[in-house]
């Protein structure tokens, strides 16, 4: 029962894969570039036969597993998924992983693709019929005599290929050459390691590409181990794989982990011999499959890119962005839909809500969803102005009209003419203009300041405050008819503590922003930055984080990932006083060993943390999560040397250690 309960507990990778998957999305357009930020893509297969894997040896695991996917992508999108239409993000593959590992009731679950082309025990990979017709027509036509030479030769051409059937060439490469006369050798690896680690980065994942080629290599080489055998005729199926990575010691499993590559080797007998096709019917019915996927093929793809689009632009509708609104928590969804069903009418609509939650962005996707969204959206700070200039502000003035008054000027209701006029801060109108104002909204006509001419408008109203009007009301200081006449339509916006959720997404949305604004790269953020973030109360709402994070960003961040202790100072707290709790012993250790050396290894620390005083885990895992730990609170950094990184303490860090030893 105690390790049932602590399965129970999600682990933080699998936590972040999640948010990961929710913010990206599951399709993309595979023409779309790796540089355009939105991470590397692989094609579905992998993540299709993975879910039906799992359903194979676990069924009760693989549907929640389904299902799951559902509640993350949409119907539409899973139907895709399961019928290998689309792309899919490689996170989003690891997710599967990671998923079943944690949730599987397997004993080996931590190896998802344990036995995966060992005696019909893994995958059942489906395969491509045009793919199949012109490998049997091909080994139709070579010649007899020296199969066990061809065989390699056939290998070492199809390997590469058959993986691109899997995944992006940006993303893993594959390596196959002979290394003897019947034998031939298998080298895996990703393309460029610092490319996929920066794509990873915005969803902090990047520190976990080991885990995440370890199970990747499991699924390839399970795959092949399936594949090759296709090649060779059925009573002669002797081409040994090699050992499979689950095979091998726990040390060697963690060198594949750490350097991202990994080798097997595959050989077979002199009496090998491969399949060729021998009746001249089957020979006529593949030319025909070949002839029928050149002509349709393409359409086929066309179609199923079109789809995949279609997906992708519900999904940008329906998945955490709404005009310029951002969020995909339940309470923005309700939001979204309340938004669409006022749209389409003439309605007025009062938005309210505390101040910096968004509601002019309301206002503006109001107009944006409206048959109006042709025409002007015009807004209007109501505070901003004293009673004589909010009047001329309002309905223009006349020239002469007053001192200053050098020529005629409309105002915002014939500015905002079949169009949408929004009327913020409407608690702090004077109650002289209140009464204007509400004769405009009952007839739609007004005179300018100075003016005796009746000018007629076509505007829909959209105000807001932040006020309570109800109270103003009994004070006196509103008029009850014009709140009845603003009121039609209430929203009401929720406090940014009342949707935390969203808090990630609105940040990452802060700093392509800004990214866009000033030209350059946008940051990331670290786990312990978001956790500052979702720990905050945010009394300003999305005005205050939009501030903070920015200030974050251009002021503190010395790294294209914001850290904690950039957080905390641009949300003007003490950095000491608020990550003091933040260090156990050994980390304060830790941090010291850092401070006494400018380029420390994990094999130079580890000996010296597992020969401490102190308790608590002293594996190298856990000093990996330390440096992890001190590097987001500033207090660590790191250097790259080859393969290799060397850590010290920062200027920051040896602060802390001071006050530590204080």
């Amino acid at each position: 029962m105690e390790h049932l309960e602590t399965r129970l507990v999600e682990p933080p990778l699998l936590r972040r894969l999640r948010r990961a998957t929710q913010t990206s999305g599951l399709h993309a357009d595979p023409t779309t570039p790796a540089a355009a930020g939105l991470g590397l893509i692989v094609t579905n297969r992998l993540a299709q036969t993975t879910i039906r894997y799992l359903s194979s040896v676990e069924p009760e695991a693989g549907q929640r597993l389904s299902e799951e996917l559902r509640s993350l992508c949409g119907e539409e999108e899973h139907d895709l998924l399961l019928h290998e239409i689309g792309f899919s993000y490689y996170h989003v593959v690891q997710f599967l992983y990671e998923w079943a590992k944690h949730y599987s009731t397997r004993e080996n679950r931590d190896q998802l693709c344990y036995g995966m082309g060992s005696g019909g025990g893994g995958v059942e990979v489906q395969p491509d019929i045009h793919v199949v017709s012109l490998l049997q027509i091909m080994l139709t036509a070579l010649p007899t005599g020296n199969d066990a030479h061809e065989l390699g030769e056939i290998i070492c051409l199809m390997g590469p290929l058959i993986l691109g059937k899997v995944f992006s060439a940006d993303l893993m490469t594959m390596r196959v050459e002979r290394s003897g006369e019947r034998a031939v050798r298998f080298t895996l690896h990703y393309t460029d390691v610092d490319a996929l680690r920066n794509s990873l980065r915005p969803y902090d994942l990047a520190d976990d590409i080991g885990s995440f080629f370890y199970n990747t290599a499991l699924h390839v080489q399970g795959v092949a181990r399936l594949g090759w055998f296709t090649f060779a005729r059925e009573e002669l199926r002797h081409v040994d794989m090699g050992k499979p990575l689950f095979e091998l010691s726990r040390p060697e499993r963690q060198q594949v982990r750490e350097q991202f590559q990994c080798t097997w080797e595959a050989t077979w007998p002199d009496d090998i011999q491969l399949r060729r096709l021998r009746n001249p019917a089957a020979i006529r019915t593949r030319f025909q499959a070949i002839y029928e996927a050149l002509h349709s093929r393409d359409l086929a793809t066309y179609l199923r890119r079109i789809q995949s689009l279609e997906v992708r632009l519900q999904q940008m509708e329906e998945g955490g962005r709404f005009h310029d609104l951002i969020g995909r928590s339940s309470r923005m969804h309700q939001l979204y839909q309340l938004i669409e069903q006022v749209a389409g009418s003439d309605l007025t609509v009062l938005v309210r809500g505390d101040s910096g939650t968004g509601k002019e962005l309301v206002a503006r996707a109001i107009h944006q969803s409206s048959p109006r969204r042709e025409r002007p959206f015009v807004p209007v700070n109501c505070a901003a102005f004293s009673e004589t200039l909010l009047e001329s502000e309002l309905f223009g003035h006349e020239k002469g009209s007053f001192t200053g008054a050098d020529e005629t000027k409309p105002g915002r209701f014939e500015m905002a003419d079949g169009g949408t006029l929004f009327l913020d801060e409407v608690g702090d109108i004077p109650l002289t203009t209140q009464v204007k104002i509400l004769r405009a909204l009952e007839s739609r006509a007004f005179e300018r300041v100075g003016g005796t001419r009746t000018l007629e408008v076509d505007v829909r109203i959209v105000a807001a405050t932040n006020r309570d009007l109800e109270e103003l009301i009994a004070q006196g200081h509103f008029r009850e008819d014009l709140y009845f006449r603003l009121n039609v339509v209430p929203i009401r916006l929720p406090a940014l503590r009342e949707h935390a959720e969203d808090i990630p997404q609105l940040a990452h949305a802060f700093l392509q922003q800004l990214a866009d604004r000033s030209g350059g790269e946008q940051r990331g953020l670290s786990r312990g930055a978001v956790d500052r973030l979702l720990s905050y109360s945010w009394p300003g709402n999305i005005r205050e984080l939009r501030n903070v994070v920015e200030r974050a960003a251009v002021v503190y961040a010395q790294e294209p990932i914001l850290r904690e202790t950039d957080v905390i100072r641009a949300l003007g707290l003490q950095a000491s006083h608020a990550v003091a709790v933040d260090l156990n012993a050994r980390q304060q250790l830790l941090l010291s060993l850092l401070s006494e050396s400018e380029g420390s290894t994990i094999d130079d620390l580890l000996p010296r943390i597992q020969s401490g005083s102190g308790s608590g885990g002293r594996s190298r895992r856990t000093l990996q999560n330390d440096l992890r730990r001190l590097a987001e609170l500033g207090y660590s950094r790191w250097l790259k040397e080859g393969m290799t990184r060397r850590y010290a303490a920062t200027p920051e860090g040896e602060r802390r250690l001071d006050e530590i030893s204080e």
